[in-house]
């Protein structure tokens, strides 16, 4: 099982005294491309996850299980944000992925994570479109997979998310809005609490073991989140659900004016 020594909190220092940064792990950026790459039905695989959760820093976890949190819960409210955000990200990638004719990954990435999220801004609609497609298409060969479907082909699940969501961007913006951002959201909430969870030792063989022994749990676990965020979002929020639910009793309704 890989998994790099990282020491975060201890204080270290180079041979003149000057203090040095604390190591916070591996780009989980470049984790999570070595992981999907070619096999989007990620959800499915033990494996691949075992991989992504053991190489994942703590501090990372913690990122993504706020972030994840944060977007199953109030995914619409702040999607202009999200947006930028995904598009910076894409740049980073796009930036490593090319950076090597320039000689400079890292300024690469910085330019085209700055190029991308201005270019995302006043061009939102076809951002979502773009994203909520790559949501759907990650949704979709999941599952693909996952109703026993032959994993090989997963790429037609995956092209049939990819075209109903993106498609559905220009119809229904706000049930793409938020599809995206629960399956993104839900994705990364379950992963960030699976790699907090591993950095207790005793917890780490456990763990792998149920998600081995039971493939089709990570993609019922997702699922079930996911599905929370759509109805929480959908409804309005906690006040909106209280809303609907005395809506059900007719005696709280209010007396028409005379």
């Amino acid at each position: 099982m890989l998994r790099p020594t990282i020491l975060l909190a201890q204080s270290n220092s180079s041979g003149d005294g000057t203090p040095m940064l604390a190591d916070a792990g591996r780009n989980p950026v470049a984790v999570f491309d070595e992981v999907i790459r070619g096999r989007i039905d990620l959800l499915n695989h033990p494996a691949e996850i075992e991989q992504l959760i053991t190489n994942i820093h703590y501090v990372w976890a913690a990122i993504f299980g706020v972030v994840g949190l944060m977007c199953v819960l109030q995914g619409y409210r702040w999607h202009k944000i999200l947006v930028i955000v995904l598009a910076a990200l894409g740049g980073v990638w796009a930036g490593v992925a090319f950076g090597e004719h320039v000689g400079s990954p890292e300024i690469a990435a910085a330019c085209c994570a700055g190029l991308f999220a201005i270019l995302s801004w006043p061009l939102l609609r076809y951002s979502v479109a773009v994203f909520g497609g790559l949501a759907g298409a990650f949704a979709g060969a999941n599952i693909w997979t996952a109703i026993g479907q032959d994993p090989s082909q997963h790429h037609i699940g995956a092209l049939v998310g990819l075209v109903v969501a993106g498609m559905l961007a220009f119809m229904a913006f706000r049930t793409v809005v938020i599809m995206l951002t629960v399956v993104g959201g839900a994705t990364l909430l379950v992963l960030g609490a699976m790699a907090g969870l591993m950095q207790i030792e005793a917890w780490q063989r456990p763990i792998i073991d149920f998600i081995t022994n039971t493939p089709l749990v990570m993609p019922v676990i997702v699922g079930s989140v996911a599905l929370i965020g759509a109805v929480y979002q959908f409804s309005g929020g906690t006040k909106g659900m209280c809303e609907m639910a005395n809506k059900a009793d007719t005696s709280k309704a209010k007396p028409k004016p005379a």
